[in-house]
């Protein structure tokens, strides 16, 4: 008799490793492709893309633009009536950012705090996301053009409220910070049960060029596991060191910090529906695809908000979903990774864009 105690405890337990190797029921997910255009980094010019099929190839073939030759017109006949182009929207419709001088940003600032005073709080909790007015649609086609300095809020903040785990999920909290000053950025992605950063706190710096984010440096804590690496865009290679283990990885091609991929993707070219590119974060660095898979209305803790959706697999498999909300100047508003069978699910509950709050959990009674 007493055999069959620890027997049904060994049944329970392999049930609930083999459930929860199952993850999160309900997430159904369509199938990622499985080559897509390779984002390069372009230090000195306009980013460019180039298609390779197999990430794994020996060489990256460097992409040229190919420049459409202009022909001049013919001069218009006496007398002709001269049409005159639409007037340009006003130069107060575009974000106001000065650049700086070019003193670096220190890695280990701060996080971000709002300075104003919250937006009155909503009768309801549903945060507005009426369709975009043709002026509005007009200074996103500017916007588009802009410099990515110009294009990424010089300071956001989005705090969470979610979920953790494997087959047993516990409320967590999470927050998303980025500044940038024209030149350098800093980017900071954390997570965790007992307080936003308990569990993981993912930092990273780099440098903002012409239309693209270029990623530099990686310092991330998991769990107390810190590990840092050296991204050199132009040398093709990762530097990564986790105490005394020192590892090296090559790569072709665009390479991003974790903790920067939200903002990566918040300057990423709308008509992008699909690139491949690298991943820096924790240790490691892997080969990754993202997909854009349209625009969802999300039910969050700051109301129905309606947002772009941006699924990315990495090679080894793990799932980094980052949903935007083009109202709130594309500020991340759901994160979900899911990575080693565990599910990380965070859900803004106030968003903070260069000192303003512009969606907040609106409080009980």
């Amino acid at each position: 008799m007493r055999r069959q105690v620890p027997l049904a405890l060994a049944i329970f337990l392999s049930l609930a490793v083999h459930l929860g190797s199952l993850g999160v029921p309900g997430w159904d997910r369509p199938e990622m492709p499985t080559e897509a255009p390779r984002l390069v980094a372009n230090l000195r010019q306009t980013p460019a893309m180039s298609v390779q099929a197999d990430a794994q190839s020996t060489t990256l073939p460097v992409p040229v633009v190919p420049q459409r030759k202009r022909r001049k017109s013919p001069p218009p006949p006496e007398g002709a009536p001269t049409a005159r182009l639409p007037p340009l929207p006003e130069q107060s419709s575009l974000p106001d950012i000065e650049t700086p001088d070019s003193s670096p940003v220190a890695t280990q600032s701060t996080p971000l705090t709002g300075a104003s005073a919250p937006s009155a709080a909503l009768s309801e909790p549903v945060a507005d996301a009426s369709e975009p007015s043709p002026e509005n649609s007009a200074v996103a086609t500017e916007l588009a053009l802009l410099p990515v300095s110009q294009r990424l809020p010089a300071q956001g903040r989005v705090a969470y409220a979610g979920t953790a785990g494997g087959f047993i999920a516990l409320t967590a909290t999470g927050q998303a910070t980025w500044e940038h000053d024209g030149i350098h950025f800093q980017s900071r992605l954390s997570a965790g049960l007992s307080s936003p950063d308990s569990s993981l706190d993912y930092r990273s710096t780099g440098r903002l060029v012409d239309l693209q984010m270029i990623s530099e440096t990686t310092n991330d804590n998991r769990r107390g596991k810190v590990s840092s690496s050296l991204i050199d865009q132009q040398g093709g290679k990762v530097v990564m060191q986790r105490g005394s283990d020192t590892r090296e990885r090559q790569i072709r091609g665009l390479a991003v910090a974790l903790s920067a991929l939200p903002e990566m993707l918040m300057t990423l070219d709308e008509s992008v529906d699909k690139a491949a590119f690298f991943v820096v974060g924790d240790f490691w660095v892997d080969d990754a695809v993202v997909v854009q898979r349209g625009k969802e209305y999300l039910r969050l803790p700051v109301g129905r908000v309606e947002a772009r959706h941006f699924a990315t697999q990495t090679k080894k498999g793990d799932l980094i979903d980052v949903w935007l909300a083009p109202q709130w100047r594309n500020a991340p508003v759901r994160i979900r990774i899911e990575a080693g069978g565990v599910v990380v699910d965070l859900k803004a509950s106030e968003v903070e864009i260069e000192g303003k709050i512009l969606g907040k959990t609106q409080e009980g009674p």
